[in-house]
């Protein structure tokens, strides 16, 4: 029998953004298509099964696209075969031009699991765009753009919208096996546990003492992987 339980939204954060950094997505792409992903699961989207269904896709797909400006004014945007998730902050980036820029439509083709960018509404919304699909293909979608107007959110809400809204103060619903699954497998971001790791707070060293001993560089952070074996390339906690 499935159990489900509830994350919240800084759980999620924390997990989403760890998962990302462990199978090897792009440093700089990682906030933003957290963010992206936390949004389509809010409006509804199964965001995190898809964020584990394309776990080997994170070192070496696409997040840009490739434009092109077509004869009716529209936006063209080849995704390159990439994952949706993957493409989603450079998607609503295009819309927001494709707004500034009074294009008609922007089309997609060529983009894998193409419907994760119809559940990004909120997520575009704070940008100031308004979108809706108006054609869903095979890897290919039409979306027509439009500006958002300025809602004022309830300083007690916090949130960009009503599903992020009702996140913050319900949190997600998911499956607990699946939670808890991501949840460890987003620790091998972490710096394994060693002596020398406990004795380290950000950017400040100790000694078993407690007394200060100065500022870690990143020659430190590297030292710290190699005495557990742990990969250089990973993120520290």
């Amino acid at each position: 029998m499935t159990t489900n339980m509830r994350a919240s939204a800084r759980e999620m954060r924390h997990m989403v953004g760890r998962y990302l950094h462990a199978r090897s997505c792009p440093g700089y792409a990682v906030n933003a298509i957290r963010d992206a992903i936390m949004a389509a699961e809010a409006e509804g989207y199964d965001a995190v099964t898809l964020m584990e269904e394309i776990r080997d896709r994170y070192p070496v797909a696409a997040t840009g696209f490739v434009f092109a400006k077509q004869d009716d004014g529209s936006v063209l945007l080849d995704g390159q075969g990439a994952p949706a998730p993957m493409l989603a902050p450079a998607f609503v980036d295009e819309l927001s031009l494709a707004l500034l820029t009074g294009a008609p439509a922007v089309r997609v083709r060529n983009v894998a699991h193409v419907d994760f960018l119809g559940a990004l509404h909120e997520y575009a919304a704070i940008r100031g765009v308004a979108y809706a699909t108006t054609e869903l293909g095979d890897g290919a979608a039409t979306f027509g753009v439009d500006a958002v107007e300025a809602t004022p959110t309830e300083p007690a809400a916090g949130a960009a919208g009503p599903a992020m809204e009702r996140i913050l103060l319900e949190g997600y619903v998911l499956d607990a096996d699946q939670f808890w699954r991501l949840f460890h497998e987003s620790n091998e971001a972490l710096t394994p546990d060693s002596e020398l790791s406990r004795r380290h707070a950000g950017s400040q060293l100790y000694d078993e003492h407690g007394n200060l001993i100065g500022e870690v560089s990143e020659e430190t952070y590297l030292h710290l992987r190699s005495e557990t074996g742990g990969s250089s390339a990973a993120v520290l906690a």
